[in-house]
């Protein structure tokens, strides 16, 4: 009998949310102990239709020739994973918890008619029947997501919170109340070790750091801030531990179906890699489909990422931002601006003879970093500006006109300057002392142990 399938959707959440609000996740946490993290883990998208799409069908091209929203479907560059488990003879589920709606069936885009419709409650007792009664039939394949989180939805919670924080941490440990109760119900009926667990958030919210938006918090720019989510893989053929691989909600499904030995026919070159044997330097995000205009109106700009394990380039009509997120969690300096593009798209470090000595330490007297920011600079920008260009052979290979196409000249231009100019005659002097500054230091270390 082959492995059953269970996916949990954790709505909203993030890395930070996993960190700032831990007490919360007991259940997760135990849960993940024994599974496969991927720390490097970045969503597709920065809404939740997008991400579920992506990951259903294994690609970020299924919307890109459209050009709104409304009455949108996937394309079908490839087969949707739940239609494949059912072809396999899976029973095939799609189970939600959500804030205020009682419950019943309903359609989803990103679910084909063919299964059965999405089920829905916001009642516990009845979520975990339902659950119970779906996990009597094997092999199955059930998609559990938790809306409770989303901020919607979590507003169910605010009369007994004490603020929108606490909001938000209750609702954190309403969805974890709900994974405890899961993995429970299968450890009870000896399923624990029969199922493939997968565990992963949609996005994050932003909560209108880049600016209100309209209001919104998420479906907005790619920062990492919303991409940089959870996810984990607990199966019986995996040893658990921490897997530092770049990792895209497009390489959920054929991870998928490599653990439970089902072979695909792939052919989309654009789709997602099976994580356990193969590996990227660099992975894609975006919050609006290829050929979706600029929402003027929200002040929301269609943007693309390419973030490897150190920084993320995000291109837009507003030009090139790239962070280092690590150390910049919220995409707020933009490295960039201490740069000028070259008329090839190398990047040009600008002297600032007035800075602190911290600025000093980090970039100025410091090679070594600067030389890190401009060879991924050009690695990021190479993998951004194909991928863009990607998207637009896409749309119009199926037929449409890319009129809401990001501009390649975005590419060109810094975000908040210009693009190429001429530099102001250097000192020759100041750039060989740059170069050449060698630390002189009494510190000592093993390289081994850093």
């Amino acid at each position: 009998m082959p492995n059953n399938l269970l996916i949990l959707h954790l709505e909203s959440i993030t890395r930070h949310s996993l960190a700032a609000f831990e007490t919360s996740f007991p259940n997760l946490r135990r849960l993940i102990r024994d599974a496969l993290v991927f720390d490097n883990f970045f969503s597709s998208a920065t809404s939740t239709l997008m991400a579920i799409t992506y990951l259903f069908h294994g690609n970020d091209f299924e919307f890109d020739t459209r050009s709104e929203f409304d009455g949108i479907s996937p394309a079908g560059n490839t087969r949707n994973l739940f239609a494949i488990l059912k072809d396999r003879g899976y029973d095939a589920h799609f189970i939600c918890l959500n804030g205020f709606h009682t419950g019943g069936d309903m359609r989803f885009t990103a679910w084909p008619d063919a299964l059965p419709p999405v089920w829905s409650t916001n009642d516990f007792p009845t979520l975990f029947r339902r659950f119970d009664e779906l996990t009597d039939t094997a092999p199955f394949a059930i998609y559990a997501w938790d809306l409770v989180t989303h901020i919607e939805h979590s507003l169910a919670l605010a009369p007994f919170s004490s603020s929108f924080t606490d909001q938000v941490r209750r609702a954190c440990g309403v969805a974890d109340d709900a994974i405890g109760e899961m993995m429970a119900i299968l450890e009870r009926k000896g399923l624990l070790d029969k199922t493939t667990i997968v565990i992963f958030g949609d996005h994050g919210d932003d909560y209108w750091t880049h600016g209100f938006k309209g209001g919104m918090v998420h479906a907005t720019e790619p920062y990492t801030q919303i991409t940089w989510t959870p996810l984990a893989i607990r199966d019986p053929a995996l040893s658990p531990g921490t897997s530092t691989n770049l990792a895209s909600t497009i390489d959920i499904a054929p991870t998928c179906l490599a653990l439970l030995g089902i072979a695909e026919p792939g052919g989309f070159r654009h789709g997602g890699l099976n994580l356990l044997t193969q590996r990227q330097e660099i992975v894609f995000s975006q919050n609006f489909t290829a050929n979706q205009p600029d929402n003027q109106k929200l002040g929301v700009t269609k943007a693309f990422a390419a973030t490897d394990d150190t920084y993320v380039l995000l291109a837009s009509s507003r030009g090139l931002e790239m962070y280092a997120y690590r150390l910049d969690l919220g995409n707020h300096c933009n490295l960039l601006q201490f740069f000028e593009l070259g008329p090839k798209g190398e990047l040009r470090f600008q002297e600032r003879p007035d800075a602190a000595a911290h600025f000093r330490a980090a970039l100025t007297h410091n090679p070594r970093a600067v030389a890190s920011i401009t060879e991924r600079f050009r690695a990021l920008h190479d993998a951004l500006s194909a991928r863009i260009a990607a998207k637009r052979a896409y749309i119009q290979e199926n037929g449409v006109e890319p009129a809401f196409a990001i501009d390649p000249q975005c590419l060109a231009v810094i975000a908040g300057g210009t693009g190429f100019q001429a530099s102001r005659p250097a000192d020759p002097a100041a750039s060989l002392k740059t170069l050449n500054y060698s630390i002189q230091t009494t510190f000592n270390y093993s390289p081994k142990t850093l």
